[in-house]
């Protein structure tokens, strides 16, 4: 079972409430007793010393007081009593209460060991009493009367339990009060809070059930937080991607669909030629030459379109070795003079050294430079030269093929490296070209982390020029 956000901000609201309830009801209710019984505690036995100090400081024994004395000390306990909500007794050594500031229910004569044998063993007590003149719970404090190390007896403060248990519910009842309005602004702001979660979420998922529509124009409203703005950013740009890959999709299916049917229309109509005698025998097989070229140029086309799946679900795996560049150069070279010679084309080769070696994979930089020559052999004019230099700048070695050919207009060279391209100007020339080969060309060369940029004049020429690392040493 899925759980919504929803559910789990009322989970955690209902698990807060349960929580906060269960801490003040027990363990808040228990510190807070406790707290004020210490409290009252040492007040009882701040006012039983002070008490002490001004009567006892100098008496022997509890039966010693004059009249006029105990007099004063009966009112000044009766007035304690009044003020602090206490009960006092002046008990002998014996246990018997000799004074007790009550003025009804007095338990004068009274002894608090018939009451509770260890009462008086006790700092503090907190417990029932067997009397029925005292509450059923009292809180305590026995402070003994002591002069040259004898016992002269003790002065007990005593007050009853119910009044802090009182103050205690009291307390809690202004800590519920509390309790309540702070979840009803617990429940206020996890509302709010819901509210932001969820409208942005909202939001974004009707725009991505749009862009998975197909409707990738559909604007994202603005959304408040700064993790939603990332958000909407990486959304947009998933966006813009499926909307290139499906124009992309788009013009895939159109550029091969053109470069397909040019030469199957030219195979199937000169094959049919000359099955209905329309071509005589005698000059078939120069027919058959065109048909061979247009079988090479569709195999061509589709070893450059396996060749780029191979590059986009693999990546390009690079075999590094180390070689000479000028000899792939000159190898690459060589492999063109069939067509170099019949549009009387001449290829210059410029090296800075003899020998120039570099690290990386031969074959797919072997490919690269068939390629740049290829594009500069079809697009040059008949009776020019293509330069081909190699350059030592620091740690790299620089490639650069030159035409003079018909030029790329300046508006087309930022394109020339994506798939199927080709420009105006060079459609009436290419002939045989499926828009792959620079694509390509530039896949490796990223491959290798080195760049490739061209620059051209339209009808001067174009200049290519790539870089590789160098190695020094040679092998």
């Amino acid at each position: 079972m899925k759980l919504s956000i929803r559910s789990i901000y009322i989970t955690i609201y209902l698990l807060l409430a349960a929580v906060m309830f269960i801490l003040m009801h027990f363990l808040g209710v228990h510190l807070l007793s406790n707290s004020l019984i210490a409290d009252r505690k040492a007040a009882l036995y701040e006012e039983a010393s002070a008490l002490s100090k001004r009567y006892f400081f100098n008496v022997r024994s509890i039966n010693d007081f004059d009249d006029h004395t105990e007099s004063t000390l009966r009112e000044r306990m009766s007035s304690l009593q009044t003020m602090s909500h206490a009960r006092y007794f002046l008990v002998d050594s014996t246990g018997r209460i000799s004074v007790d500031s009550a003025g009804s229910a007095s338990l004068e004569g009274q002894n608090f060991n018939d009451l509770n044998p260890t009462f008086l063993d006790n700092d503090t007590y907190m417990g029932h009493l067997n009397s029925s003149s005292l509450p059923q719970e009292t809180l305590s404090v026995i402070y003994p009367l002591s002069n040259d190390n004898s016992m002269n007896g003790y002065l007990v403060v005593m007050t009853s339990l119910k009044e802090i248990r009182s103050s205690v519910s009291r307390f809690i009842r202004s800590f519920r009060i509390c309790f309540i309005l702070f979840f009803l602004v617990l429940l206020f702001i996890l509302f709010q809070l819901y509210c932001l979660t969820m409208h942005p979420i909202r939001q974004l998922s009707l725009t991505i059930r749009e862009y998975s529509a197909g409707h990738f124009d559909a604007q994202m409203k603005h959304l408040p937080l700064k993790e939603y703005g990332s958000m909407t950013t990486a959304i947009r740009n998933l966006a813009s991607s499926c909307k290139n890959a499906g124009a992309y999709q788009k013009d895939f299916v159109a550029n091969v669909s053109h470069d397909f049917r040019s030469p199957l229309t030219n195979i199937r109509g000169y094959i049919g030629a000359m099955l209905d005698g329309t071509i005589p025998p005698e000059i078939q097989e120069k027919y058959l030459n065109i048909i061979l070229m247009e079988t090479n140029r569709l195999t061509k086309l589709t070893e450059q379109l396996l060749e780029m799946n191979r590059f986009e679900n693999n990546g390009i795996i690079l075999n590094y070795s180390t070689f000479d560049i000028n000899e792939v150069i000159r190898n690459a070279a060589s492999s063109f003079e069939k067509h170099c010679t019949e549009k009387k084309i001449s290829i210059h080769l410029i090296f800075s050294a003899p020998s120039l070696y570099v690290d990386a994979d031969r074959d797919k930089i072997s490919q690269v430079i068939q390629n740049l020559i290829d594009n500069a052999v079809k697009f040059s004019s008949p009776d020019s030269s293509i330069e081909i230099q190699t350059t030592i700048q620091k740690d790299k070695i620089f490639v650069t093929v030159s035409d003079h050919g018909i030029g790329i207009p300046e508006d087309s060279l930022p394109h020339i490296w994506d798939r199927f391209y080709k420009t105006d100007v060079s459609r009436g020339k290419d002939k045989t070209g499926s828009g792959l080969g620079l694509a390509i060309t530039k896949e490796i060369i990223e491959a290798h982390h080195e760049y490739i940029h061209a620059t051209s004049i339209l009808g001067s020429g174009t200049d290519f020029s790539f870089s590789l690392p160098h190695h020094p040493s040679g092998l």
